[in-house]
């Protein structure tokens, strides 16, 4: 049996509790200047910096498109300040469409937190299945 890392294993952990509904685990291992980017060029995509940020400009909208949302990790990649993550999506969105995306998370700590999240998916599911980015943002609050 291999033995994960500190960082792994927090990874690790996180993905347990996300996948429980408990996202406050994450934000607590996250630097205030966290960097994430999402690969391609569509609405989605780009570069955030700082957990508010990222909060308003990812997580707020998604979480206005998507009624169930879960992201299940199938490998990760135990390299000491660089944890890549493999995952399947399993989400729907409010207009009943499928958006399972496959997903690889690359990771970076700096002094113990996650410094940087990369994002790297199909970018054309996203652009075929989800709403633009800024009209996800103006979408009623679900519930």
């Amino acid at each position: 049996m291999t033995t994960l890392s500190r960082n792994a294993q927090l990874v690790s952990d996180i993905f347990e509790q996300v996948a429980q509904g408990n996202g406050a685990p994450f934000w607590e291992a996250c630097h205030d200047d966290l960097v994430w980017r999402t690969i391609g060029a569509g609405s989605w995509s780009g570069e955030f910096v700082g957990k508010q940020t990222i909060v308003d400009e990812i997580f707020r909208p998604l979480n206005r498109v998507l009624v169930e949302r879960a992201t299940i990790p199938t490998r990760v990649i135990d390299g000491g300040d660089v944890v890549v993550v493999q995952a399947l999506g399993r989400n729907l969105t409010r207009d009943g469409r499928r958006y399972d995306n496959d997903y690889a998370f690359v990771i970076h700590f700096r002094d113990g937190q996650i410094a940087r999240y990369e994002e790297y998916c199909d970018t054309d599911l996203i652009a075929r299945v989800l709403p633009d980015r800024e009209a996800a943002k103006s979408l009623p609050k679900p519930g």
